[in-house]
């Protein structure tokens, strides 16, 4: 298993075989490098991180700069980092109360407060995009079948049925960046592609659309 030192960081590399017909490289969150190769194939790996080291270390630096939705006894809410303080409830029923620059969880022995804390931020990302998306998808004159969150490593996705995926921490994020995932995956129903058509639409709506796609890479779901 190879493993590159990158800007002072050991990235170990995980090369999988696979029935597929072109060389994929993804660097995970943990910063594990996945290469993905076609099977009977003699491809020197070596070779492949040596030619690819430039796009590696881009993307070791984008994600050691990165902020993370959970750091230490914060967490960021809307775009800012709050604290998070856990509190003795006599009712289960209190769950979360925004102060300031606070967030207070009442945690009990019946609930703690991670199921605490994830229900809050499921349902207000959902209360959310919900109210986004019935608004654009008026704008495009699109319909959606449902929408709903999930975990997962993308922002959000849509399938042709015109089902909507997004991230459970999806309302951590700048207003503006949520907005954009929201379109974004909207507008896949219009063009279930990214197509010159659906990057022009795109710009129509957000004149920032390539400083938000930069933006996003500074953020990581984790």
């Amino acid at each position: 298993m190879p493993i590159l030192e990158i800007n002072g960081k050991r990235i170990t590399c995980d090369v999988k075989r696979k029935d597929i017909r072109h060389i994929y490289l993804k660097l995970k969150p943990n910063l594990r490098l996945e290469v993905s190769l076609p099977h009977n194939t003699d491809i020197s790996v070596d070779g492949i991180l040596e030619k690819k080291r430039p796009w590696i270390e881009r993307k070791v630096r984008e994600m050691s700069e990165a902020k993370k939705i959970f750091k230490n006894d914060s967490i960021l809410y809307k775009g800012e980092y709050i604290r998070v303080k856990v509190c003795d409830a006599r009712s289960p029923r209190k769950g979360v109360r925004l102060y300031r620059k606070i967030m207070l969880l009442y945690e009990s022995s019946e609930r703690k407060r991670e199921a605490i804390l994830t229900d809050f931020i499921t349902r207000q990302t959902l209360e959310y995009i919900q109210q986004k998306a019935a608004g654009f998808a008026e704008e495009l004159g699109v319909t959606y079948d449902s929408i709903s969150t999930k975990e997962m490593r993308k922002w959000g996705y849509c399938t042709r049925e015109g089902n909507l995926f997004f991230n459970w921490m999806l309302i951590c994020l700048p207003q503006r960046l949520v907005d954009y995932i929201v379109f974004h995956e909207l507008l896949h129903l219009k063009h279930f592609n990214h197509s010159k058509q659906f990057k022009k639409d795109t710009a129509r709506y957000f004149l920032d659309c390539k400083e938000l796609k930069v933006m996003l890479r500074s953020y990581i779901a984790n």
